[in-house]
Formats: structure tokens, C-alpha cells, sequence
């Protein structure tokens, strides 16, 4: 289905955001800031229950260009969302559930529905994490080698945890995380671009400019902790790069998360009754 591409695009750029996030926050942070953050955000990733809202922006050259925001709600196996996304003059609204092994996306005024035995990532709820597994271990390894004695850029305030990196000062892993996002946004246009004219949002996104020789300008983030718990996340990231004809861009990607209802979390079920609902083919999407 279509929205699930626009979708991916849309998401890979923010999750090379907040890739980029996390591994500056790692490689910059003062011991007890450090050991916070990691601490809360480890528990994030493995919570079952919660709520995540969060509002994105991407601007060019002071304009704006993709905006949006979600409500996801994770209870369990079970999980629902609601997606605005803005780009150009277009809107995009998404509805998803996955509650009792029923999976149902509402487009407009279109339904469907799938099986639990579906392939495709829905959410966070069919996503199992455990803090005590290898590939937990290893990553958290990883990241604390990463460290190094850049530690102590991070200001811890209460409950308030920021930092903020110019140029030289951003490690090059990170770059290589957004940069990587970047590559990988546009070979995704690159490859259904000959389906853009049949919707008017796939156009938009394609009317985005690609970039080459990007390159990180700024990047800052201010989190707050409740207890062990990360209750907020606010990101902004600034890159460069030209585009095909050789004009400079400057574009500023911000995202805000915040989490809350924390093991008290009911998922949303999409009502189809009186719906016409359309069986969706299992299977992973492009």
C-alpha cells in the first residue's frame, strides 16, 4: 500500500535524527548525565506499556517543508497509532491498530485489515526487547566505548538533561548516522519515482531536493528524566548539502517526543462496523 513507502521515507529521516541523537548524547555526555540518559533510555526501549507523542518538523532554508505528529500507544502485544503528515501544501492522516491479533489501518474513509501473522512492522507492539539480551549488551558495549573523554559536554539541570554540538564537536559516527538516512531517503525516491504521479503526496515527497556532500552543522537536544524514566526527548539537527543543480540547502530537522502514561497505556481499536474493509496481502513493503 502506498502509505506504508511514504511512511518509510518519512521515517527514515527521523529515525536518522534520533540515531544521530542518541549517539551524540552517548559521545557527549558528563559522567552522571551520561549514565542517565542511557539508563532511561534503555528502559524506554524496552518498556511494553506507554504513550509516545511526537511533533516533527523539517525546514529548508527557513521554509518548511515536512511537518507532522503521531500518537502511538503500546499496551503489550497490542498497539494502535494516528499519523498526521504535512508536506508541501499536502496532509496525510493514518490511523493503525493491532488489538487481539487484528491488525486494522484506516486511510480517509478507507479500511483494511490484515492478519497477525502479517510481515510488516506495525508499530511498536510486535517489536520484543530485552535488556538483558546480547544484542542489548553488545549495543549498550558499543556505545559505551564510544564515550571516550568527550563525556563532559553534557549539563545535567534537576531533571533536565541537554547538550548542543557545532562542527568539529559532533563525532563522526554521527555524521555518518544522518548522512546514512540521508542516502538511504533518497535511493527509496530514487526507486518508486515512477509511481509519484499517481498520488498527490508521493509527488511532494519527490519534489523534495536530493542531497549530496551533506554535512552536519549543529545538532542539540534537551531530554527530561523522571526518575529512570525518559518523559521527554526534544532534538534538533541542522545539515547541508546542494541538490542535483548545485543550489546550497540548509535544512533544520526537529523532533519532539514526549512519553507518558507509562504501564497505564489502553490501545485505540479502529471501529469498522458499516465499513467496507479491503484484505491487505501480507507481506513487507518495499
Amino acid at each position: 500500500m502506498k502509505s506504508k513507502k511514504i511512511k518509510t521515507i518519512v521515517i527514515t529521516a527521523l529515525t536518522g535524527c534520533m540515531l544521530l541523537a542518541v549517539t551524540v548524547s552517548a559521545s557527549a555526555s558528563g559522567a552522571s548525565g551520561y549514565e542517565t540518559y542511557k539508563s532511561a533510555v534503555r528502559e524506554l526501549v524496552t518498556t511494553r506499556n506507554a504513550t509516545f507523542s511526537t511533533s516533527f518538523e523539517v525546514k529548508d532554508n527557513g521554509n518548511t517543508d515536512i511537518s507532522g505528529n503521531s500518537v502511538e500507544k503500546l499496551e503489550g502485544t497490542n498497539s494502535s497509532s494516528n499519523i498526521e503528515v504535512k508536506i508541501g501544501d499536502v496532509t496525510k492522516d493514518t490511523e493503525t491498530s493491532r488489538v487481539d491479533g487484528k491488525i486494522v489501518i484506516k486511510e480517509g474513509d478507507n479500511y483494511y485489515s490484515m492478519g497477525n501473522s502479517a510481515k510488516g512492522n506495525i508499530g511498536r507492539g510486535n517489536r520484543k526487547i530485552d535488556a538483558s539480551s546480547s544484542r542489548a549488551k553488545l549495543g549498550e558495549m558499543v556505545l559505551d566505548t564510544l564515550v571516550g573523554d568527550v563525556k563532559n559536554q553534557f549539563v545535567v539541570d534537576g531533571d533536565e538533561i541537554s547538550v548542543k554540538l557545532e562542527g568539529a564537536q559532533i563525532p563522526e559516527l554521527a555524521k555518518l548516522a544522518i548522512s546514512a538516512a540521508v542516502e538511504e531517503q533518497n535511493d527509496k525516491k530514487s526507486y518508486n519515482k515512477g509511481e509519484f504521479a499517481n498520488d498527490e503526496l508521493r509527488k511532494a515527497i519527490s519534489d523534495i531536493p536530493t542531497l549530496k556532500n551533506v554535512d552536519i552543522k549543529s545538532l542539540s537536544l534537551t531530554a527530561k528524566v523522571d526518575g529512570n524514566t525518559l518523559s521527554e526527548n526534544d532534538v534538533k539537527v541542522v545539515i547541508t548539502g546542494e541538490d542535483e543543480k548545485g543550489v546550497s540547502h540548509e535544512f533544520e530537522l526537529s523532533v519532539n517526543t514526549a512519553v507518558s502514561n507509562v504501564n497505564s497505556t489502553k490501545a485505540d481499536s479502529i471501529d469498522t462496523t458499516g465499513k467496507q474493509v479491503q484484505t491487505m496481502e501480507n507481506k513487507r513493503s518495499k
